[in-house]
């Protein structure tokens, strides 16, 4: 025998070698803290669930930036690319869309020696013509393409109980037929019949969905090269596939064959829409017929090479493939955002609000927040009076929220030059560079992973770093209270030893209390990441013998308690109940289900941040 042992012995003797146990790895948190989420309203990414972008990507992933006095929606792009560039390692987006979003196919339509590109799903433009309250006909100005005959035709007022039936050949609507005239159209009301097909109807070559959703459009190209048999070039079943950006940026690269049967040199599948999903979950390919239709003729234009020795590509123009349809979001169109960002597989610490000043939107954040015992940050429009201000804030009654030490509000009366040179000189909210300035200092982690977390991003030591910077607004001193007092973080200019700058003034949280921890944003900081840390353990030890997950989290506790009191963290408590200590937790079986339910509490003392001291001096003689 080629090996002196088996991995699995009988009753025949021999050596049964086990697999190598690991007793040595040590739980770690990853970068998650130095990531944020936002939804927002962007010109490219996918619409479907959340993605990353970073510094390096990011207007590749997002589009580049729209001005906002055009929409206040396009403030939420300056805040990521400001973040990112300020600290952010990531972060997570959840794109805004509504139900009226298309995504279409981009196809090539005819397999002749000049392959012609087009765009999928195209709606059908139908008139009607009104007679005494009724619709008595309905001409077809277009018939669209791509419908799969299930379709039906929605109209709309004045008036009720008109029936439309549309009559389709080949995915096409030809004629439709006045079912129920209907009453009381006093104007010919709108039609509407959406193509639904899953596939561009009919017979095409080959057709891509590009799901990263590019308002701007994309391009797309190919070519089969040459194939000769007997020294004569044939017809080429295998064809590389380009997806371009608008600008001609290459975007993916797919080699294939169209031919379903088709296998590589490994027996793998050698089909053009298996090697793409193989690659990529951006991109959907079809193949539209198969066989010899199908190939690529040594007479077409995207086969072999020219004159010159250069590669022949059939190129699209530019095609618009993603229709966004409305910007106007509803609360369901914020919840569904809001659940994918809350099930997503991307980890993240924090979630910016992106500037937005819609009640509805940072609802649904809140809500994530609390879902998910992550931070919101969120601004305040600088243009607002201090009493502006807070009744911004009251309206939103964050105060109620189930969470409200995790929900922190940020003020900044301040004109500035936009960071990333879209806009004129403006207003921009502050929260997200908030966010961006703590992912930097949690990248800092120390020989035991903690970051110094216990030193919030306030004051001096975190400036606000923008051209331009005019205080349009300069609160009192009794505003100033107003503001503690409703719990809104003001972005002010102040003066240190070594001068002035804009800073963070303050790091209060939107919890209603007045002596308490809950208030500051660095206990949020830190006790958040505590029970995240926690929970996490314990979903390694779930499913494990009691007494084996009794001891694994007794001894993660200590361990972990004790470094973040080494850390700063923690500091010894005054309460008698804690006897001195910083920390002290209790492990133990539930005793209404011992063998099965596991109770963990634990006690801290974070060490708070210093927000006032009162200075006195004493003549003395």
């Amino acid at each position: 025998m080629s090996s002196n042992f088996v991995r699995q012995l009988g009753a025949e003797s021999g050596v049964q070698l086990n697999p190598l146990r690991d007793n040595s790895e040590i739980p770690t948190s990853g970068n998650g803290d130095q990531v944020f989420a936002a939804m927002m309203r962007s010109t490219r990414g996918r619409i479907d669930k959340p993605f990353k972008v970073d510094r390096g990507n990011v207007t590749r992933k997002l589009g580049k930036g729209e001005q906002i006095r055009i929409s206040a929606l396009n403030e939420a792009w300056v805040h990521v690319v400001e973040a990112l560039n300020n600290g952010a390692y990531e972060a997570v987006i959840q794109r805004l869309v509504t139900s009226a979003a298309v995504i279409k196919w981009a196809v090539v339509t005819s397999p002749t020696d000049t392959p012609v590109f087009a765009t999928s799903h195209t709606p059908a433009v139908l008139t009607a013509t009104v007679v005494a309250g009724a619709v008595t006909a309905v001409t077809v100005v277009s018939g669209g393409k791509d419908y799969d005959e299930t379709e039906t035709i929605t109209v709309g007022g004045p008036g009720t109980a008109a029936v439309l039936t549309p009559v389709f050949t080949d995915g096409v609507i030809t004629s439709v037929t006045v079912t129920t005239p209907g009453t009381g159209y006093t104007t010919a009301p709108a039609l509407t019949c959406l193509p639904t097909s899953e596939e561009p109807v009919g017979t095409f070559v080959v057709a891509v969905k590009h799901l990263d959703c590019f308002n701007d459009g994309i391009k797309v190209e190919y070519r089969a090269d040459e194939k000769k048999t007997g020294g004569v070039a044939v017809a080429n079943d295998r064809i590389t596939l380009r997806i371009r950006d608008k600008d001609g940026l290459l975007l993916h690269e797919f080699t294939g064959s169209l031919d379903p049967l088709a296998k590589d040199d490994f027996g793998g599948s050698a089909y053009l829409p298996d090697i793409a999903a193989a690659m990529t979950d951006s991109v959907v390919i079809a193949v539209g017929v198969t066989g010899a239709s199908a190939d690529v003729e040594p007479t077409s234009d995207a086969y072999g090479y020219d004159s010159n020795g250069n590669e022949k590509w059939a190129e699209s123009s530019v095609l618009t493939c993603f229709v966004e349809g409305s910007t106007t979001y509803s609360t369901d169109d914020y919840t569904a955002a809001r659940v994918n960002l809350q099930n997503t597989v991307h980890d993240y610490a924090y979630v910016s609000s992106g500037g937005s000043q819609s009640a509805a939107m940072l609802a649904q954040l809140a809500q994530l927040s609390h879902d998910t015992n992550r931070q919101l940050r969120f601004d305040i429009p600088g243009n607002l009076d201090i009493s502006a201000a807070i009744a911004f804030l009251e309206q939103l009654n964050f105060g109620a929220s189930n969470s409200p030490h995790l929900l922190h509000a940020f003020w900044s009366p301040i004109k500035s030059n936009d960071p990333t040179g879209i806009n004129p000189k403006g207003y921009f909210g502050a929260a997200t560079l908030n966010i961006a300035y703590a992912c930097a200092r949690n990248a800092q982690v120390n020989a035991r992973g903690f970051a110094p977390k216990n030193f919030p991003i306030a004051s001096k030591a975190w400036p606000i770093r923008r051209t331009g910077m005019t205080q349009v607004y300069t609160p009192s001193d009794q505003e100033l209270n107003a503001l503690a007092k409703a719990k809104i973080n003001p972005v002010l200019w102040d003066v240190f030893s070594g001068g002035g700058s804009y800073v963070f003034k303050d790091q209060l949280t939107c919890a209603p209390v007045e002596n308490s921890m809950k208030k500051q944003i660095s206990v949020a900081d830190m006790s958040s990441s505590v029970d995240i840390t926690v929970a996490r353990y314990g979903k390694d030890v779930l499913q494990l013998p009691m007494q084996v997950a009794l001891k694994r989290l007794n001894d993660f506790l200590t361990v972990y308690f004790e470094a973040a009191q080494a850390s700063g963290w923690l500091v010894p408590a005054e309460d008698p109940a804690m006897e001195g200590r910083a920390w002290k937790f209790e492990v133990v079986p539930n005793e209404t289900h011992p063998f099965e339910w596991i109770d963990c509490s634990y006690w801290l003392r974070y060490d708070g941040a210093t927000r006032a001291i009162f200075v006195t001096q004493t003549l003395t003689r």
